[in-house]
């Protein structure tokens, strides 16, 4: 993968992804000029936004609004303060340091202050409340800058604020109380917040991914623990190192012996027994030649990390959708390993789950997916890419056979995705290559299974599989004609296959069908896509983001 600009460099471990240097953190190098200029206002915009978080808190606190608005505006307020003091602490904050991307540093002022801009109607409100008569009114900028003493400033505004939430409470005329703090202003008002504290996160995750974070230890650390980021570190962490040599395959064994050979990336579901412990498991079966133990190993102890915190990444849209897993069982008389997931709650059944292929290709006259339940499954595969290039990882594999479709919750029967059958790097040593896996693949991949990994890589599959979602056909069903007369290719083949098999993605891309089934905004989505390129991998990952992710979010709000 191309390294960042203005980072350190980047090395790559046995799964070749995107790593950090072993020596990081570095000594931190003071950005200047230009750079300061933006630190400095980052900070007055925080601490204005803060003082407005606290007079807004306080004033619903002791209302007949529900405690989950008040509690949702201090969990942003401890949140802003601790993303100040990781960012922008004289000595260690992360984004003084000149190797951050420019991108970033934009990045994080465009969040600021557009959840300032939320804050407006509401900050009105406390600039014209007077505190108490014997004492003068503080001036708005005094308040509101950086100070030396950080924490006596704190105390300070906070105190103020206390004071004018309660006057504001006895003073105000209940039309204008409803108005600002009513349920109606107050449900969107804490969505927005989440909305951009969210955003503000997930660059965190880039610089944390660009410097490495600030002490060795910084996981066990309370900042850690409130900026929700334990699970973003380790799944960093696991990226640029490897398991340690006690790290093996299971002891135990599957209930039930796996009939060979099992469909590719189908998952199997049953038990696993340890001794007097069972599990229940989905099975996943990589043959020996597909992924050699070695690298099975390093995979299944990647995989791991994401559910450390799991229960952490509730609340917002940027979740990595994928199975926490186990570890692996060697089976050498079948020549391949079984990976092992934990079953979901969500599917207590003894049933084997389908991939979003098996859905879309069930036999005609079944019902498809709602508009919505589409764009809210598509919003889901596009934030696993994200958080996926996010820790440093990349998947390989994506395609619909490769995205496990399983039931929201107990309660919620609706299908919700889950990537599995994550790829490796694989052998150049290629006589013939299977056309339908490389329908999915970018040109630089197309027939070249060795070739060198990017993130550009992942998006293209992404809209081929945001392709079939739409039109609610299956590449097998697409290309039905021309898989049946070649199912395979040889490297020679290669160079003229593929322009015409993307021109034909890009042609249903554009067709009036896609738009017709999902609307212009989802065909434009696709389209982008599959003409994905960029040059700088900040860059790339935060217009992915932005054009991607968050458009299919509001889409799905909608």
């Amino acid at each position: 993968m191309q390294a960042p600009s203005n980072s350190a460099p980047m090395q790559k471990n046995a799964l070749d992804l995107q790593v950090l240097p072993d020596d990081l953190p570095t000594p931190l190098s003071v950005a200047q000029g230009d750079d300061m200029d933006h630190v400095g206002a980052s900070l007055e915009v925080i601490n204005l936004i803060c003082t407005t978080f606290v007079f807004i808190r306080d004033v619903v606190r002791d209302s007949s609004i529900p405690n989950e608005y008040p509690d949702a505006l201090n969990g942003f307020l401890v949140f802003l303060e601790t993303f100040s003091e990781v960012c922008f602490s004289d000595m260690t904050g992360l984004l003084r340091d000149s190797r951050v991307h420019r991108a970033i540093v934009r990045d994080v002022e465009y969040s600021l202050y557009s959840l300032n801009k939320t804050l407006a109607a509401h900050r009105e409100a406390w600039r014209y409340v007077s505190v108490a008569s014997d004492a003068e009114q503080r001036d708005i900028e005094e308040m509101t800058s950086p100070s030396l003493d950080v924490k006596y400033e704190r105390k300070r505004w906070r105190d103020d604020m206390r004071e004018r939430s309660q006057i504001w409470r006895e003073r105000a005329r209940p039309g204008l109380y409803g108005a600002l703090f009513g349920r109606e202003e107050m449900e969107p008002l804490v969505e927005a917040c989440r909305k951009w504290t969210n955003r503000l996160k997930q660059t965190l995750q880039l610089i944390l991914l660009t410097l490495g974070p600030p002490t060795s230890d910084f996981w066990r650390s309370e900042e850690a623990s409130v900026l929700a980021i334990v699970g973003i570190l380790e799944r960093q962490r696991r990226a640029r190192t490897k398991p340690l040599g006690t790290y093996n395959a299971l002891p135990g064994k599957l209930r039930e012996t796996l009939v060979s050979p099992v469909p590719p990336t189908g998952l199997v579901k049953t038990v696993y027994k340890d001794g007097a412990d069972e599990t229940d498991v989905m099975v996943e079966a990589r043959s020996e030649g597909e992924t050699p133990t070695e690298l099975l190993c390093h995979l299944t102890w990647l995989l791991q990390a994401p559910f450390l915190t799991e229960a952490l990444e509730r609340g917002t849209d940027y979740k990595l959708h994928t199975l926490s897993c186990m570890g692996f069982i060697d089976d050498p008389i079948n020549n391949r390993g079984l990976i092992l997931y934990r079953s979901p709650q969500s599917h207590p059944w003894a049933s084997n789950p389908l991939s979003l292929h098996t859905l879309i290709d069930r036999s005609p006259g079944v019902k498809r997916l709602s508009l919505s339940n589409r764009f809210r499954i598509a919003k889901d595969l596009a934030a696993t890419v994200l958080e996926t290039h996010a820790s440093g990882w990349f998947h390989r594999n994506l395609c619909s056979r490769s995205v496990l479709m399983l039931p929201e919750s107990l309660n919620n029967p609706e299908p919700s995705p889950h990537l599995v059958g994550w790829g490796v790097p694989q052998r150049p040593e290629m006589a013939l290559f299977d056309l339908e896996h490389n329908i999915y693949q970018h040109k630089d991949r197309f027939g070249k299974p060795s070739a060198e990994y990017t993130n550009d890589h992942d998006i293209y599959s992404l809209g081929v599989v945001l392709l079939e979602l739409g039109l609610w056909k299956t590449i097998s069903t697409i290309f039905a004609r021309r898989l049946g007369k070649s199912p395979q290719f040889n490297q020679a083949q290669q160079e003229s296959i593929f322009p015409r098999i993307n021109n034909a993605l890009i042609e249903f891309a554009s067709s009036s069908e896609l738009k017709r089934e999902m609307g212009d905004k989802y065909a434009e989505i696709v389209l982008s896509c599959l003409t994905w390129h960029s040059r700088d991998f900040i860059e790339g990952t935060i217009e992915f983001r932005k054009q991607i992710v968050d458009t299919l979010i509001a889409r799905c709000m909608i």
